[in-house]
């Protein structure tokens, strides 16, 4: 039996709509929303926010909430409270400064993190939270410069390898890259945890390991204290791959969480799928729990209708996926 089927939903910001959606959403078999909440957004809509939690639930939804943005250590919109403090900044290795993005080795921006993470857990009163993508940013110009080399990391660098941290990408770089992320998880993840022992937390990592984004294994997924479960987002379709790729990289998420006592969850993409390929996101949905995933996730509501990560045919991919959740419930 799966444990989850989640989609995730960006938020109706008119009250009047939200009741449809999820009924929708219910009605289609899904078991969860994924609550995407960006920091432009916040508080200024935590009213309706709570409400989408609070009629979820009602309906028997779970709520796992993605902080989304926030100085995009995790992906999502604009930050607004990153450029107005140039000390969180990340700085490329060529000393270029990126004003949207925070360096998981601020002190002051993981203050500020852990402040709003305690916010949006007590006003909206989530079952979990979701870490969507933990990341450093890709320079242009990537792999010749890499971020992060602020003033920041140069000192815990020092601090750590008894030495200047270089400006070229040692295997020590790497490494320290790697661990900035991840130390930064296990903070905010033990956050979550003192604010609510029973509260679920998620982190989706994206397959491939080429370091671009900071991390170049899952293996310290396996030293993460408070994680309940892990993900991965193998998006084959969008990204022109091979179904095998797209298995692959289940089998290897799913090896890790094995490793480390968790359940896996598995996203299928519902986003810029081409007009013809929708049975692909059946197909994918039902071979990932063929192969043992706990938990499916696709983003987002609706094929993001819409948007610009829109399908093709937003209506024949939402309903490929519909059909695919119910053969997933049914067994």
């Amino acid at each position: 039996m799966v444990w989850d089927v989640s989609v995730a939903y960006h938020g109706c910001p008119y009250p009047r709509h939200v009741e449809g959606d999820l009924r929708e959403i219910v009605e289609a078999g899904f078991t969860s929303i994924t609550l995407c909440v960006n920091e432009y957004e916040w508080p200024n809509m935590v009213r309706v926010k709570r409400l989408i939690v609070d009629r979820a639930h009602d309906l028997g939804l779970r709520v796992f909430v993605d902080v989304h943005g926030f100085g995009f250590f995790v992906p999502g919109h604009f930050s607004i409270a990153v450029p107005k403090n140039p000390g969180w900044w990340e700085v490329d290795s060529v000393g270029r400064p990126y004003p949207l993005r925070g360096c998981p080795n601020s002190p002051g921006y993981l203050e500020w993190l852990k402040q709003q993470v305690r916010g949006i857990v007590e006003r909206l009163k989530p079952d979990g939270v979701f870490w969507d993508e933990p990341s450093l940013i890709v320079p242009e110009d990537w792999p010749k410069s890499w971020t992060c080399r602020c003033e920041n990391c140069r000192r815990v660098f020092h601090d750590e390898y008894g030495r200047d941290m270089p400006d070229e990408l040692t295997q020590e770089v790497k490494e320290f890259r790697q661990n900035s992320v991840f130390r930064l998880l296990s903070e905010l993840i033990e956050e979550v945890r003192r604010l609510d022992g029973g509260l679920t937390n998620i982190l989706c990592l994206m397959p491939e390991h080429t370091g671009m984004h900071g991390i170049y294994s899952w293996e310290p997924v396996l030293s993460l204290k408070g994680l309940d479960v892990f993900s991965t987002d193998p998006y084959w379709i969008w990204g022109r791959r091979s179904f095998d790729w797209f298995t692959e990289w289940v089998e290897k998420a799913l090896s890790v969480s094995k490793r480390a006592g968790l359940k896996t969850q598995i996203w299928v993409e519902l986003i810029k799928v081409p007009r013809g390929r929708e049975a692909d996101v059946y197909r994918s949905v039902v071979k990932a729990v063929e192969l043992g995933a706990d938990a499916v996730a696709t983003w987002s509501f609706r094929a993001g209708e819409g948007s610009e990560y829109s399908c093709e045919d937003p209506e024949a991919a939402w309903k490929a996926m519909v059909e695919a959740v119910k053969k997933i419930r049914e067994g």
